[in-house]
């Protein structure tokens, strides 16, 4: 909960703190006071835009600051973590908004800079603020629908819903791009196929080019090479003259003498050395001369094929290696354009049974929505009834979305589906007994439509911790005997919670469990808003403000004793006869 506001250079404020307890408060003044201001620093920490000038006069920077005791809400905190927002150990939570003159407005969360996307995501789980604006959330397309799902226990299904949908609409884009391949892949097909066959006849191998371009100059110097080859052969292996037969007479010469001389056994050891040398030597020529094989026809294939692979990169502007990758993708791509008919298929049956799927889904959301609609609406009545709205009769009305171009059938009609479902739901209001139910935007004066929205406030803060709720002005248009019932309401939502509402009526006052007096004072030329919390004495006072007493019989203290009962009535200290209040500053 909300422990301390502090607002400084805010409009008319200088610098204010106030500490803020559970329950009930309320906020008086006289027209003009500055009330709003309270309400707008609460809004700005639950992340509502703000208008530069409300930095004060003369001042460069204004701040709104909250300090929030979170450590006995774990669902809270787990949903703080959730958005990335990290508490102190002990459960604290500090949110500052720093608004600047001239340069960016900050957002500061435990002294760390954040964004407004991040405190439009925590605020809320913080702070709600329930005044003229937010009423027209009543008016908000969704609003309705939203409302049903949350206290109807739909949530769950419209998950499944999005889920589905989700679903939905990614088989419809897989079969999209599907058949957009498979339409361009027809204009490309032949050429496909005509490159594919082209480079698969031509089984290209890397590395093959480098063994034709040795083999091209074996075979156009093959008279000059098997020549050389013969007559080096001829040196190497003659039996009378040649390298090998003279080089085995030497080390045959130096076998006998060598053991005498470790010179002459080295010289020995490289002869036999080079009697081997020469004599694998001769096994290669031989096997050169004896496979040789160079003639016209082997030049002509040669060459022949030493082109291929010139034309084929020249053609594709590409080498070997990237040749050979080519053939895969167009392998890989005939192959996929021929099994096009069984993907198409495949993906057609695949877009029908999410379909099916999302068509059952919105199907039973909707029986879900209409079998809560009539106790939902039975449930608010009786909360919103009492609250001068004797006569009030609410309906959820279900209503099918549909569209008879859509390619999705909900309970056999074509509808328009989307995250949320198939239907639209209209919450139908009717006042007076005898009209017609029309939308609450249109029946509903402005009053009214603060008392729904507090009775459909009063249904949704079942949570077990609840925001701090803000009402401002939620009396409006009413009477003070009429405000009883606004009263007891508020005083139930502020059970185990923090209620804190602006108000003129002194019924609805009296039933604060704190009442906060906000009046303008001067500081030499300056007119500053001051906050102050008020005993029981003094807000005996601030109530019979509040009845008035201009021309009543009996004065002021008719209308203190008249003040004095009413907290009687409503349960709250009543001081003596006669003692004079205080204002404790904030």
């Amino acid at each position: 909960m909300l422990v301390s506001l502090r607002i400084s250079q805010f409009g008319l404020v200088d610098d204010l703190v106030l500490s803020v307890g559970p329950g009930l408060t309320m906020l008086t003044g006289e027209t003009g006071a500055g009330k709003s201001m309270i309400a707008g620093a609460l809004s700005v920490l639950a992340g509502a835009p703000v208008p530069k000038d409300l930095v004060r006069e003369g001042e460069d920077e204004a701040y709104v600051e909250g300090v929030f005791d979170l450590a006995e809400r774990p669902r809270t905190l787990a949903r703080l973590r959730e958005a990335g927002v990290l508490p102190a150990a002990d459960g604290v939570l500090v949110i500052r908004r720093e608004l600047r003159r001239a340069g960016r407005n900050r957002v500061l969360i435990n002294g760390i800079l954040s964004s407004l996307q991040v405190l439009d995501q925590v605020g809320p789980l913080l702070i709600s603020v329930q005044s003229q604006d937010q009423q027209r959330e009543l008016e908000r397309a969704g609003h309705a629908r939203d409302l049903l799902d949350e206290l109807g226990g739909g949530l769950a299904q419209r998950a499944a819903v999005k889920a589905a949908w989700t679903a939905w609409r990614q088989a419809e884009a897989e079969l999209a791009e599907r058949r957009r391949d498979v339409a361009a892949g027809r204009e490309q097909l032949e050429l496909w196929r005509y490159q594919r066959d082209e480079l698969e006849a031509a089984g290209l191998r890397e590395g093959e080019e480098t063994e034709i371009a040795e083999s091209l100059a074996v075979a156009r110097h093959a008279a000059e090479m098997q020549s050389a080859a013969a007559a080096a052969l001829a040196a190497v292996a003659d039996e009378d003259g040649g390298a090998q037969a003279r080089l085995a007479r030497a080390a045959r010469d130096l076998e006998r003498q060598a053991g005498r001389s470790s010179r002459l056994a080295g010289a020995l050891e490289r002869l036999h050395a080079a009697v081997d040398q020469a004599d694998e030597a001769a096994r290669i020529l031989e096997r050169f001369l004896d496979g040789f094989d160079g003639g016209p026809d082997d030049l002509e294939a040669l060459e022949t094929r030493a082109q291929l692979y010139q034309d084929l990169q020249r053609k594709y502007r590409c080498d070997v290696a990237q040749l050979n990758d080519l053939l895969a993708r167009l392998q890989a791509r005939v192959a996929r354009q021929d099994a096009a008919d069984d993907d198409l298929a495949d993906l057609e049956a695949g877009l029908a049974d999410s379909a099916r799927a999302l068509s059952q889904a919105c199907a039973e959301l909707r029986r879900l929505r209409r079998g809560a609609a009539p106790g939902l609406a039975r449930s608010a009545e009786d909360l919103i009834r009492p609250l001068a709205l004797p006569d009030l009769a609410l309906e959820f009305r279900v209503v099918p979305r549909l569209d008879p171009e859509s390619p999705l059938k909900v309970d056999g009609a074509a509808c328009r589906v989307q995250t949320d479902g198939a239907d639209d739901v209209d919450l139908m209001v009717r006042t007076n007994p005898g009209e017609k139910a029309g939308p609450v935007s249109a029946i509903a004066s402005g009053g009214e439509k603060s008392r729904i929205h507090l009775g459909l406030t009063a249904l949704r803060r079942r949570d077990e911790e609840p925001p701090l709720l803000l009402f401002d002005e939620i009396d409006a248009g009413l009477g003070m005997d009429n405000a009883l019932p606004v009263a007891g309401l508020l005083r139930r939502l502020a059970a185990g919670a923090q209620v804190l509402c602006i108000t003129h009526l002194p019924t609805m006052a009296v039933h604060g469990g704190v009442h906060w007096l906000a009046k303008k004072g001067r500081v030499g030329t300056r007119t500053l808003l001051e906050v102050g919390v008020l005993d029981p004495a003094a807000r005996v006072d601030e109530i019979a403000r509040l009845l008035g007493g201009a021309g009543v019989k009996g004065g002021a203290e008719t209308q203190r004793s008249y003040a004095r009962d009413l907290l009687r009535d409503a349960g709250r200290e009543v001081p003596e006869s006669g003692r004079r209040g205080r204002v404790n500053a904030s």
